[in-house]
């Protein structure tokens, strides 16, 4: 299951792990991006950010620099949108000929998108609809994510939240 980051579940690299202080950049052609960048415009009611993020591939167990502090690429990770640097990581091993794994691209995108298109209450609460987002794009393609849907809706919660 492809999961993207929710803020505060980050992990805070302990100084023993080694880090990942230039993650190798990568360009992901035009050909790719437009196509991901208009269905999100098409299917989400968000206007298409001029330019392209930065885009970098790390592999999991490594640290990179998120939004100003250093976190822990974990197992589960495939992809990050820092909104602070507007740019994306993708965690290796990543493909834009795999469907499954061009979505956690479109995922991050269409952070992009939403963050710039309006405030959240944080970055968290942006997921579900990133979620719905990228699934309806895999059903296009035939593919059921299976994305658990309890998890990603208690991630997206805020700690300001506080339900009895």
């Amino acid at each position: 299951m492809i999961r993207a980051i929710v803020i505060g579940l980050a992990l805070v690299c302990p100084a023993a792990v080694g880090a990942c202080p230039a993650p190798l950049p990568i360009a992901v052609p035009k050909a790719v991006m437009a196509p991901l960048t208009a269905w999100i415009t098409e299917h989400s009611g968000y206007a298409a950010p001029e330019g392209a993020p930065a885009i970098f591939l790390c592999q999991s167990g490594e640290v990179i620099t998120y939004e100003g502090r250093d976190i822990l690429v974990d197992a589960d990770l495939r992809a990050a949108y820092d909104f602070v640097e507007d740019r994306i990581f993708l965690v290796a091993p990543w493909s834009e000929d795999d469907p499954m794994l061009l979505s956690s691209l479109l995922h991050e995108l269409i952070h992009r998108a939403q963050f710039r298109a309006k405030d959240w209450p944080c970055p968290a609460a942006a997921e579900p609809e990133a979620y719905r987002l990228q699934e309806a794009w895999l059903a296009e393609r035939g593919i059921d994510p299976g994305f658990a849907w309890a998890e990603i809706y208690l991630r997206a919660r805020c700690s300001s939240d506080h339900r009895r």
